[in-house]
């Protein structure tokens, strides 16, 4: 009967340690789980890019919005339509593309893009530009169909490709350029560099043509923005460390995506992911 008595007593025991250790350590592994096992994708309404597509196409629209003159949405449309379809939205490097072509837009340095120099083309803003400024001197771009412009500027071998991305470069210049609010959304690992505040606030002057971001401690503030800057600061957070953002009553993060918040819309807020 002692025999019993110890066995059942030694039995529970082992069960309730199993148990605490349950409690304790599975959410610790499942967290971990989870962080080894996040997929670096950026979603914008069913359609998904990596975080280096993600980062190009925020570049170009920004391009768009900060061109010499004001653009249509349209514009927007086009460019993505036309990266999505010459590179997948990547910034080919010299021997990637066709022969000579080269960046997202696979211009040719020999026909005159970048002033013949290929380093220029590889800047994705520049390129984008250079785009935009062949396609304002034809004269009707606003009304020809979507591929038939592009085409006018590409000058490609199969200008009818062209056609295939507008729905996806609708859905997403509608989200990096801030139309649709709170649209995109990326998820990735924990980051292993984090950039310095005064980069990131430096490259959204550049990428945006805004002046107004500010660089404190972890987080880069910018009054007066709104969501194609939340939007550019999602696109760009894996490249940049970037671990959270605010806006307008939604806050961004890598693991959660957008969540209902009391985040003011007074200015956009990135904070940068604390390296331990």
């Amino acid at each position: 009967m002692a025999t019993r008595r110890t066995r059942l007593t030694v039995t529970t025991l082992v069960a309730v340690l199993v148990v605490v250790l349950a409690v304790v350590w599975l959410p610790r592994l499942w967290d971990k789980a989870k962080s080894h096992l996040t997929a670096d994708v950026c979603t914008v309404q069913g359609y998904d890019l990596d975080p280096d597509q993600a980062s190009v196409a925020a570049t170009m629209i920004g391009s768009v919005t900060q061109f010499r003159i004001r653009l249509p949405f349209r514009a927007s449309i086009l460019v993505l339509m036309a990266g999505l379809q010459e590179s997948k939205l990547r910034n080919l490097a010299p021997g990637d593309g066709d022969r000579d072509s080269v960046g997202v837009l696979q211009q040719r340095p020999s026909q005159g893009w970048g002033g013949g120099k290929a380093s220029t083309l590889t800047n994705v803003g520049e390129a984008t530009r250079e785009f935009l400024e062949a396609l304002v001197k034809i004269g009707n771009w606003q009304s020809m169909a979507p591929a038939d412009a592009i085409q006018a500027v590409q000058i490609s071998a199969d200008g009818s490709a062209y056609a295939q991305h507008e729905s996806e470069a609708t859905t997403l210049a509608a989200a990096l350029q801030g139309t649709k609010p709170a649209a995109i959304s990326c998820s990735f690992d924990k980051p292993t560099q984090v950039a310095p505040t005064a980069t990131v606030a430096q490259r959204a002057r550049t990428e945006l043509g805004i002046t107004t971001p500010a660089a404190s401690g972890r987080t880069v503030r910018v009054p007066g923005a709104h969501w194609q800057t939340a939007a550019w600061f999602v696109a760009n957070a894996d490249r940049l460390g970037i671990e959270r953002v605010d806006y307008a009553g939604r806050t961004w993060t890598r693991n959660n995506g957008w969540k209902t918040s009391r985040a003011s819309s007074a200015a956009v807020v990135a904070t940068m992911y604390h390296l331990t």
